[in-house]
């Protein structure tokens, strides 16, 4: 350690800059902007649920904000017509602190346009000055203000809005038919309310055994009660099916679920009444009006399906034994052509250890002639009726166990909630059940005949150390047999769209293709003895991933695999010599190309046509979109590319126009249509027009070498009226590489990370560098790789000396805890979630996960490449504790008591050892929050009080009042900080100081 301390101090004279030009506003016209504050935060808008018509002509999508109202938009893509209208309080963010909970951000579906465009479908959540109203007035949930439904007409922009709606379908296909699904009403809830509390006081006095995991407790005592009358049961409400050529409708009654074919000829729905003889599922012809029953009886009716054609359909029900304690499931097919659905899987025929669920999600094949369903183990109706009082409780950790108490508590819903698929085939009439406990988990071919399975269950207790493998099957669904295809395969396999092969990734870096029809293994990439398909630039201890697939060609006659910057065509047979697809045009000009498939739904490749490609100059960051030819001797072509972020582009079904975001530093992906060539591209929406009136900065993208001689590049985001001969306080913010985000929008919203806008817009420079990682030693390397950048910058002239912070949250929040116990280079530090002590850490437990922690050391980001008995000193030199005493640089740390990552015990480490020492260090806890906060309220306090200790520390502004004197227990809540950022620091004249 004293060595490299040493040779730190020499590499800081060693480091050469080169930095590109970028264009700043003049001065005039930034001294009329304001300053982003956290207020302005909230009215920043992002597009969502983006979609272009069938045939191109009109364009919807929806404008969310931060915090607020949002709204839809319904756009000609020539841009003469625009209609809009509110989505209401969709912008509502997370109230709550923790990564999920009842009051997380609030979800909706995308709006919708009708396949002749004539319609334009969404819903629209209640206004936020309504659900503010409800929330202080203490609504109950069912009288709190619902959704609505609005139907746009798109030639004249009228809506019409339907109040209450739960939820809509539109056929994939049709044009004519709606349905949408209303909340209950007032009476409906009423009457459920009465049955829950009648059939409650039918079983008052029962007594109860204790109940299965997950289930409820059940009557352990006869009672001659009348079942059907005492069971619980959620009543449907009303469908309504609307003509939305003439506008006709038709309500069906106390509907739970419902389905609409592709071709928009049939619907299907559930039903639950309180007429309870009318509960069943039935099938209504749209065009004819016509409802058939396909069962009927007290039940509970789910999972209803019709196949690709619309000809079948098929649900479950537990209609059968609906009156007993447990009633089973069955399973049920109909042929629309005939009057009723038939029984096809018994639970007798499944014997006493499985059951059909109706959780699992049914499905036809493609060609309709094969029926997934799910199967779970049957759990026992209840545990031993004796109670835990006055009995121990306790976890017993057994070193045999595969996984961990911590995660077995926590994947027990899951464990509880397991099933495997099943198939049933409808020609012969037989099921098979294809999963188990070892198996769990299948991908199937489209037509249901096969299915790949890859199971890590014989290597779970290796996996903790970051070992171990996946074993891969094929599995013949018409027998269930499973054939082993290779054994410790460290990623996954996939399946060809035609069920031909198999493809993997081995550990000794190839690609490899399985023949299902000879049961032959081809070595794909070896046949490449230069190539290189698993990625080079990997970094940590542990086999490298592959840079990826691009994609099968049809009839599985070749399949595209990506090496670093190249796309590769390999016959999966073996037989045909591989060919460069691009020509190693992307070698020799640094650009990474990447297949780009429009169509969602294709699942293969077309060779007769041309191949839509990405770019990205690995060198400057410039991205765009190329065109090649499978088969052709000519180099791909260019398209367009330029000094911006292209995001992956969509295609209208039926015409030839293009839709995709184009984003720098300083403009927001906004879309943008074209034709296939990219080349005429126009803007449609204008998302942040408030923007202009912001302060907001430039970013160049400068580079330098590492203290081991590497070349590294970064990015210095500056203000916008930036001068070079005046002095600035900089903020470092990193994380492993981010000089690939040179043209990425940085979105402005509070986070506990620095967002460079909002600091460039309050005058400071924030400098992203990129680090070089040697394995075993990632404090080092983060030292070496950064602090040669900052002198770098620092010898240029307009970085105030005094004036530099530095901030990282979570691996980056280690990393500065580290560095500041090797250099006193920073003024001021930011460690949020950081690693204190990696002896302690290697055998905690990731409690959102329940994993051992020792995976990431030994294999993962951690990059120390053993166990802690094996390599000792790599942990206690990589951490920051050990050093604590060399800490002279005043650190605010971030680390919540409910981290699922990183055990906030670390940040309590740190925290005690640098109090001990009479260093100035403050540690903020948001109680019950996660890793990264959550709760908007926390988010924005940690963004400003993080923005005000670097103030104080790099600008000289007054200190406030929590880091003058604390916040004492007992006034808990009373600190609240102000929303107003302090004034924008004014740069200093050359060699001279920044003043307040």
């Amino acid at each position: 350690m004293i060595t490299f301390r040493v040779y730190i101090l020499s590499l800081l004279l060693t480091a050469a800059p080169v930095a590109a030009q970028s264009v700043s506003a003049s001065p005039t016209q930034a001294s009329t902007r304001k300053a982003l504050t956290a207020e302005a935060f909230d009215q920043w808008r992002s597009i969502r649920g983006e979609r272009l018509s069938d045939d191109g002509k009109w364009l919807i999508y929806s404008l969310v904000p931060q915090v607020g109202d949002g709204e839809v938009v319904v756009t000609t893509t020539d841009r003469k017509t625009e209609h809009r209208h509110t989505r209401g309080f969709v912008g509502r963010p997370q109230n709550k602190p923790g990564a999920t909970g009842p009051n997380a951000a609030i979800t909706f579906p995308n709006a919708e346009l009708t396949p002749d465009a004539r319609f334009a479908i969404f819903t629209i959540e209640p206004a936020r000055a309504e659900v503010d109203k409800a929330k202080r007035d203490k609504k109950k949930p069912a009288d709190q203000p619902k959704t609505s439904l609005a139907i746009m007409s798109l030639p004249d922009g009228r809506v019409t809005v339907v109040p209450k709606v739960k939820s809509f379908r539109l056929p994939k296909e049709s044009s004519r038919w709606l349905a949408y699904l209303l909340e209950p009403t007032d009476t409906t809830a009423a009457k459920k309310e009465n049955a829950d509390s009648a059939a409650a006081k039918l079983s008052a006095g029962a007594p109860a055994s204790a109940a299965a995991p997950g289930q409820a407790p059940r009557p352990i005592s006869p009672d001659t009660t009348d079942k059907r009358k005492e069971k619980k049961k959620d009543f449907g409400s009303t469908l309504v099916l609307r003509d939305l050529a003439s506008g006709a409708e038709v309500r069906l009654d106390d509907v739970t679920a419902y389905t609409i074919d592709e071709q928009g000829t049939s619907l299907g729905y559930t039903v639950s009444s309180r007429t309870r003889e009318n509960d069943g599922a039935y099938i209504r012809a749209l065009s004819e009006g016509r409802t058939r029953t396909l069962l009927k009886g007290v039940g509970n009716y789910k999972a209803l399906v019709f196949d690709k054609a619309g000809t079948q359909a098929a649900f479950v029900s537990d209609q059968e034994e609906y009156d007993r304690d447990s009633p089973r499931y069955r399973l049920y097919h109909a042929v629309l052509k005939s009057p009723t659905a038939s029984e096809i899987v018994a639970p007798r025929s499944l014997g006493d250890t499985l059951l059909i669920i109706d959780r699992a999600r049914l499905e036809f094949s493609d060609d309709g002639r094969i029926l997934q369903f799910g199967v779970a183990p049957a759990i026992p109706d209840s545990i031993p009726a004796d109670s835990l009082a006055e009995k121990a409780v306790l976890d017993l950790w057994h070193y045999r166990d595969p996984r961990l108490q911590p995660q077995q508590r926590i994947e027990a819903e899951r464990d509880r909630g397991r099933s495997w698929p099943a198939v049933y085939h409808i020609a012969t009439r037989k099921h098979v059940v294809l999963g188990n406990d070892t198996l769990p988990q299948l991908r199937f071919s489209r037509d249901f005949r096969a299915a790949v399975a890859t199971t890590s269950v014989p290597y779970r207790i290796e996996a903790m150390w970051g070992e171990g493998g996946n074993d891969i099957y094929v599995v013949d669904a018409t027998t269930g047999k499973r054939t082993l295809v290779k054994s410790r395969v460290p990623f996954g396999a996939e399946l060809s769209p035609g069920a031909k092969y198999v493809l993997f990734f081995g550990s000794e870096g190839k690609w490899f293709s399985y023949s299902l029809a000879t049961r032959r293994t081809i070595d794909l990439t070896g046949a490449v003895p230069k190539g290189r398909f698993d990625q080079e630039t990997w970094d940590v201890p542990s086999q490298p991933a592959p840079w990826g697939v691009g994609g099968w060609t049809k009839g599985d006659a070749s399949v595209l695999i990506y090496d670093r910057f190249d796309i590769w065509e390999f016959d999966p047979e073996g037989r045909r010599s591989p060919r460069m697809v691009t020509d190693s045009v992307g070698r020799k000009r640094s650009i990474v190309f990447r297949y780009v498939a429009l169509d969602t739904t294709q699942r293969a490749i077309d060779p007769s046509k041309p191949l839509l490609l990405s770019a990205e100059d690995e060198e400057t960051k410039a991205s765009g979109f190329w065109r090649d030819r499978l088969g052709a001797s000519a180099q791909p072509e260019s398209l367009v590319m330029g000094n911006s972020r292209y995001g992956p582009p969509s295609k209208a079904r039926k015409a030839d126009v293009y839709l995709a975001t184009n984003s720098t530093f300083q403009e927001f992906p906004n879309l943008w249509t074209s034709g296939p060539d990219f080349r005429d591209a126009v803007r449609i929406t204008e998302a942040n027009p408030q923007q202009k009136d912001y302060r907001w900065g430039t970013v160049q993208l400068v580079k330098w070498r590492s203290g081991d001689g590497v070349p590294l590049s970064g990015l210095l985001y500056k203000p916008e009226d930036f001068d070079p001969k005046k002095k600035y306080p900089m903020v470092v913010y990193f994380y492993e590489q981010l000089s690939d985000t040179r043209y990425n929008y940085n979105m402005t919203f509070p986070r506990n990370t620095v967002q460079p806008t909002y600091y460039v817009s309050n005058g400071y420079l924030v400098f992203f560098p990129d680090i070089a990682y040697t394995k075993g030693y990632p404090g080092p390397s983060a030292l070496k790789s950064i602090v040669p950048g900052v002198q770098m910058l620092l010898d240029s002239g307009f970085v105030k000396e005094d004036g530099v912070g530095i901030s990282g949250q979570s691996w980056g929040g280690y990393q500065v805890a580290y560095m500041i116990t090797q250099t006193n280079l920073f003024k001021a530090a930011f460690a949020g979630a950081p690693v204190a002590n990696m002896t302690s850490a290697y055998g905690g437990i990731r409690w959102e996960s329940g994993l051992a922690r020792s995976f990431q050391y030994e294999r993962t980001q951690s990059r120390i490449g053993g166990s802690l008995w094996a390599m000792p000193m790599r942990y206690i030199e990589n951490s920051p504790l050990f050093s604590a005493d060399r800490v002279n640089t005043p650190l605010l740390m971030m680390h919540n008591d409910a981290d699922g990552a990183v055990p906030w015990y670390q940040g309590i480490e740190m925290f005690v050892a640098l109090r001990r020492l009479g260093k100035e260090v403050y540690l903020v806890n948001y109680n019950g929050d996660a890793h990264n906060p959550t709760k908007r309220a926390n988010q924005q306090d940690i963004a400003m009080r993080q923005m005000q200790f670097f103030d104080y520390h790099l600008r000289g502004m007054p200190a406030p009042q929590w880091m003058k004197e604390g916040i004492p227990f007992l006034d808990k809540g009373r600190d609240q900080l102000p929303t107003q950022v302090a004034t924008p620091v004014q740069a200093g004249a050359p060699g001279g100081t920044t003043q307040p």
